[in-house]
């Protein structure tokens, strides 16, 4: 239930959710930027995140905050759970201190 979250290659990502997730990484690339994750939740739904972390392009957890990433508010998210609906999840990488700024859009 660890899940990876690969950003090196492109800047939108999109993950389906088929189990719970304990630790979602967000691999990021060396340099700054805009990222986007599509959260969908499969037919079933009622799936959950427990751990938003960062790791930066050679897969180590980002060096700022320690591998996890800031929420604006201070507080992770809780995503929509409901069957078939999708989150957003969007980030600014910092790539010279290690460190993702996110914010969440829920339930589309």
């Amino acid at each position: 239930t660890d899940t990876q979250v690969n950003f090196i290659l492109s800047n939108k990502q999109k993950l389906t959710l088929t189990d719970n997730c304990a630790d979602i990484h967000f691999q990021f690339p060396d340099v700054s930027g805009n990222f986007i994750c599509v959260l969908l939740q499969d037919g079933t739904g009622g799936r959950t995140i427990s751990n938003w972390k960062t790791q930066d392009s050679a897969g180590n957890a980002g060096a700022g905050n320690s591998g996890e990433v800031l929420w604006a508010g201070g507080t992770e998210p809780t995503n929509t759970e409901t069957a078939d609906k999708a989150d957003i999840a969007s980030f600014y990488w910092d790539a010279d201190n290690e460190i993702a700024y996110g914010t969440y859009t829920y339930n589309f």
